[in-house]
């Protein structure tokens, strides 16, 4: 596995358990500022739900616990929607994107995934260069309706 996908996977388990009352989940995006010594390491997992509720957790270094706060904020109807279509539009869960030829070492990356009704649009940190701009666009969607207070998880 990957590191970058060791780290999504890090960042989904410290989200709270799922329960029966939560609605299901439309997306995730993850991002992280690459590998770096743990003082200046920090990564952010952010889960949209269909009913519009949205978790941020923000990790600094590598460790669970007291390194992670987490945020709690709602999506707007109309970014849900925006989301979902941008997914469908990209065609990913049909033709999933294909990984790159030539991995970029080092650096940050942000990726996620979409879960439509006909499957799961998965958006890998580093496309091929023909489907980079569909894995972008879907991506850009998330991140746009993410509540601006909490765009400083974002990034450095």
């Amino acid at each position: 596995m990957t590191r970058p996908l060791r780290l999504a996977a890090l960042l989904l388990s410290l989200a709270p358990a799922v329960q029966a009352q939560e609605a299901a989940v439309l997306a995730e995006y993850w991002t992280n500022n690459g590998s770096l010594p743990p003082q200046y390491a920090w990564q952010t997992g952010v889960t949209i739900r269909a009913d519009g509720s949205l978790t941020l957790t923000h990790c600094k270094g590598y460790q669970e616990g007291p390194a992670c706060t987490t945020r709690h904020g709602r999506v707007p109807p109309e970014a849900l929607t925006s989301i979902t279509a941008a997914a469908e539009a990209s065609g990913l869960a049909v033709k999933p994107a294909r990984e790159t030829e030539m991995p970029i070492v080092g650096g940050g990356q942000t990726g996620g995934r979409v879960v439509l009704e006909g499957g799961e649009a998965l958006l890998i940190p580093q496309p091929a260069e023909a489907d980079a701009a569909r894995v972008a666009g879907v991506l850009s969607a998330i991140r746009a309706a993410i509540p601006a207070r909490l765009h400083r998880f974002l990034q450095d």
